[in-house]
């Protein structure tokens, strides 16, 4: 029986090292988007947090607008006078340092904070502020409560809601 000596060339080796580059590539790539998505599900969850202590806070001042209130001449522990046209907003003025800490159920996690601006009286409707005279009934105090919320993890999750109440 005679063999025939046929050169190898390794055809074999190179296919599966090829087979082997692509697996690889496809492992790191799925590797990096589960890393991605990890990521992702995490600041979903930072915000999330933030949201519900930011209205736990609105919540918590809309129940202290169901009191009276006194307003001063300067935000003083939550409580501030009507806002000056043309001024900066007090939530977002970065020295701003009025705001009411609101009870958390959530400590360590989110800082919640809340401000209630009295935005003076307002009509109850439409058109009763333009009879003369005007009826007593006429007018009510209406406030803006200003609530916002931060993660206290480092990765700025903040959330801000606000609402008008007219008492």
């Amino acid at each position: 029986m005679t063999r025939f000596a046929h050169p190898q060339r390794g055809v074999a080796l190179i296919a599966s090292m090829l087979i082997l580059v692509i697996i690889t590539l496809l492992g790191l790539s799925s590797m990096r988007s589960a890393g991605l998505e990890e990521r992702m599900s995490g600041n979903q969850y930072d915000k999330n947090l933030a949201f519900e202590a930011a209205e736990a806070a609105l919540r918590e001042a809309e129940a202290v607008t169901t009191a009276p209130m006194t307003f001063s001449s300067a935000c003083v522990n939550g409580l501030c006078p009507t806002p000056t046209a043309g001024s900066t907003d007090r939530w977002l003025d970065t020295s701003f340092t009025g705001w009411k800490t609101a009870k958390s159920i959530r400590k360590g996690l989110v800082n919640a904070q809340y401000i209630i601006e009295n935005m003076g009286l307002q009509p109850v409707d439409g058109t009763c502020h333009l009879q003369t005279p005007v009826e007593p009934t006429c007018l009510i105090p209406m406030y803006r409560i200003t609530a916002r919320a931060t993660a206290t993890n480092g990765r700025g999750t903040s959330v801000t809601l606000q609402s008008n109440i007219r008492q």
